[in-house]
């Protein structure tokens, strides 16, 4: 076994190789081809989509791990790029563990992976597994990015427009957010229950004589983390336990706000419900009815102590 540093690479005998990074850290994957970028969302594995062609993610709290059968790998594709960031999304490295990751291929371990010192970055290319010939190499990365997910988008293509498109059904398009702020990733809510969630709310602002919100998706990641994150830790609030606010997750995934509000709730059971009771109380009508906002994102995640968990984000950007 091989302790590998930033830049040094190793032969892989094999193609079926998996990679688990121990403590509070997400892992994702970005599968490129010979441009060295991705192709579409279909290259991009991440909490929210665990699986592309001979990529999956097994994302155990506290373990996670990407296994891949490089046989399997969609055609064209020359790289996969596994990428580490916090589990809570926002807290740079430098105030965690060492992330160390451990490579291992038919049961056997190939390698560790240890970065170099680490700051402010919240997202980290740890290591790359590359074509070489007939076969296949894997190289420890290090590069780290402070700004998170914008600095992977320029290196590897990955859409983060502020404005993405919403598809004719009303539902909006996933885009990759590599970190997140709940500790286990967010049950998937039925589309027609978040989009019936945007339209009632757009009906209240028809009725104040307001413009409609559009869709926004990575609003709504930012709000499926929350509610996710009550559920599984068992608080009820805007800021986590550690701090960490609606702004802190919003910046997360991607979007560059210049309004953001958050409306939460717990308990009800239909869209209609919940958001009867936000508009029956002062400050939630308040964010609903707020001129300023252009765009919203809804999350609703099943579990903890009061059954399901609701939350709202509105934002207009930059």
């Amino acid at each position: 076994m091989a302790e590998l540093v930033s830049g040094a690479n190793t032969e892989l005998s094999g193609t079926v190789i998996s990679m688990e990074l121990p403590g509070p850290f997400d892992l994702s994957a970005l599968v490129l081809g010979p441009d060295g970028r991705v192709s579409g969302d279909r290259d991009m594995v991440f909490y929210n989509q665990r699986s592309a062609p001979g990529v999956m993610l097994r994302a155990t709290p506290g373990s996670p791990a990407i296994e891949l059968d490089l046989g399997r790998l969609r055609p064209g594709a020359e790289r996969v790029v596994l990428v580490a960031s916090p589990a809570d999304g926002v807290t740079p490295f430098g105030r965690l563990p060492t992330p160390q990751a451990t490579v291992s291929a038919a049961g056997r371990t190939v390698a560790t992976l240890r970065p170099p010192p680490l700051g402010t970055q919240t997202v980290l290319q740890i290591a790359e597994i590359y074509r070489r010939g007939p076969g296949w190499k894997l190289r420890a990365l290090g590069a780290g990015y402070a700004d998170g997910l914008a600095g992977l988008a320029r290196d590897f293509g990955v859409d983060v427009d502020d404005s993405p498109p919403v598809p004719a059904s009303g539902r909006s398009v996933p885009v990759p957010a590599f970190g997140r702020s709940a500790p286990v990733p967010p049950p998937a809510a039925p589309g027609d229950v978040l989009a019936e969630v945007l339209a009632l709310t757009n009906a209240e602002r028809a009725r104040a004589g307001l413009a409609a919100l559009t869709a926004e998706p990575r609003l709504a990641a930012a709000a499926a983390r929350h509610s996710a994150d009550m559920a599984a830790r068992g608080f009820f609030a805007h800021d986590t336990p550690e701090g960490i606010s609606v702004a802190d997750r919003v910046r997360a995934a991607g979007y560059d706000y210049s309004v953001v509000a958050e409306n939460i709730a717990a308990g009800q059971r239909t869209a209609r419900e919940v958001v009867a009771g936000w508009m029956d109380s002062p400050g939630h009508r308040a964010n609903i009815l707020r001129p300023q906002v252009r765009q919203l994102g809804v999350g609703r995640v099943e579990g903890g102590e009061y059954g399901v968990y609701w939350t709202q984000v509105f934002g207009s950007p930059r």
